[in-house]
């Protein structure tokens, strides 16, 4: 295990900026999981810094892509933080309809997953997005073209 605090975070062994174990999180209800924005920048890091978040959270070092990626804690983590947030989107499908901003916490988990992850888990959660949206819902074609690009290599 590396003295990183994000790897940390993703382990479960650290608390967040914060204070928030990785756990707690996953603790959420449905109304904080939809008001509470900061969450989804620590459960789905990038290795850039949010434009919508003045958090410094993000990896800074990209030798931490592969630390992150051979931690088993942090890839167990992830696949647990992305059934839940999948869970979430299942209960709650108003943001199927026009423009929402749980289309862009997709669009950064997509990403996450692909760069830490695998491409695999990248393309399975889109594959699950994909299968939760229903016919008499509106998702754009430019947010599809930003989840399939979010897939490509270093998107």
């Amino acid at each position: 295990m590396t003295e990183d605090p994000i790897i940390k975070f993703l382990e479960g062994s650290e608390k967040d900026f914060q204070g928030r174990f990785i756990k707690d999180i996953w603790n959420y209800s449905d109304n904080e999981i939809e008001s509470i924005h900061d969450f989804i920048q620590v459960l789905f890091p990038l290795d850039e810094q949010s434009k919508n978040s003045s958090s410094r959270f993000f990896i800074q070092d990209q030798v931490l892509i592969p630390a992150i990626q051979s931690s088993e804690f942090a890839q167990a983590n992830f696949k647990q933080s992305y059934k839940w947030f999948l869970g979430f989107l299942g209960r709650n499908p108003k943001w199927q309809k026009g423009y929402n901003h749980n289309q862009l916490r997709i669009t950064r988990i997509i990403k996450s997953l692909n760069l830490l992850s695998s491409y695999e888990n990248a393309l399975a959660f889109y594959q699950s997005m994909v299968r939760l949206i229903k016919d008499d819902h509106s998702i754009s074609q430019t947010t599809y073209d930003y989840w399939v690009e979010a897939l490509k290599p270093n998107a």
